[in-house]
């Protein structure tokens, strides 16, 4: 298991998903993907192997985890904006998201600039968030227990 880095972590990228050929967005938007998948297409997890439930698109910021999420989306907006007629007619069929990616150690808090929204709104892209937070929580409770003579069946 390796140990979660030393600071926190945030990214965006944007993202197609749905039934289709990935070719076929890459065709109506002119730009090639960062990565793509098909429905059905096997990809492994943890020494598991799934099969993807949607195809999706993929287009990363082109910047590292440690620059904010300002920075990542206006890095897209500007990168996608050329191509807002291939957007609008992408949208119309699929879901089109900026997915917001947080790992913190602490809590999360991010106000989504109005400008971007706006900018947003007019490519017909939506928002996703995830966040994370770093460590297990429940490895903690048993260490402050064990610092406070309790153990978990009571005595």
């Amino acid at each position: 298991m390796t140990s979660p880095p030393e600071t926190d972590r945030e990214y965006a990228y944007f993202r197609v998903s749905g039934s289709f050929d990935p070719g076929e967005i890459t065709n109506l938007l002119g730009m090639e993907p960062s990565e793509d998948w098909r429905v059905g297409d096997i990809f492994e997890r943890r020494g598991h192997q799934f099969a993807r439930r949607d195809s999706c698109w993929k287009l990363d910021s082109g910047l590292n985890d440690t620059h904010p999420l300002d920075l990542h989306l206006n890095a897209l907006i500007k990168r996608l904006t050329p191509h807002r007629d291939g957007l609008l007619k992408v949208a119309e069929h699929y879901l089109v998201q900026f997915v917001c990616v947080s790992y913190a150690y602490q809590s999360f808090s991010w106000e989504l600039d109005i400008d971007v929204q706006r900018k947003a709104t007019e490519l017909g892209i939506g928002f996703w968030f995830d966040a994370y937070s770093f460590g297990d929580h429940h490895d903690e409770m048993v260490e402050l227990r064990e610092q406070l003579g309790v153990r978990a069946d009571g005595e």
